[in-house]
């Protein structure tokens, strides 16, 4: 496994059950840290609604939120209302893509950072 300190799996393994727990698909988790130098952590997970996805993006942001790990970014219910089909929650070391399978497929972020080393989490 890659050089990734003990706390931020513990928060991959938070994030992957609560992914799990909704219900996402094809969980996928980045190490892009020797691809390009100002990216660390990508998770990538496939969901079937935009609602299933806001959903998603909820709970992960309710336990990651206390930690003071986020970027300034809008509040999840700041977000525009219409379906993008793509939510990113950036954390710093740790961005989430919660995408819907249309738009997985269209931006293709797996093909695209195949130089990243896979993380089994």
């Amino acid at each position: 496994m890659p050089n990734i300190s003990a706390e931020t799996i513990e928060h991959l393994k938070k994030i992957k059950q609560t992914l799990i727990d909704k219900k996402c698909e094809n969980i996928q988790f980045l190490d892009l840290k020797d691809v390009h130098s100002y990216l660390s952590l990508f998770v990538i997970a496939t969901v079937k609604t935009e609602t299933q996805g806001r959903s998603c993006a909820k709970d992960i942001d309710k336990y990651m939120k206390p930690l003071k790990l986020a970027v300034k970014r809008q509040n999840l219910t700041d977000l525009p209302k219409d379906a993008t089909g793509w939510i990113l929650l950036d954390y710093g070391e740790i961005c989430v893509h919660i995408m819907t399978d249309e738009m997985r497929t269209y931006y293709s972020l797996d093909r695209l950072w195949g130089d990243a080393t896979p993380i089994s989490v």
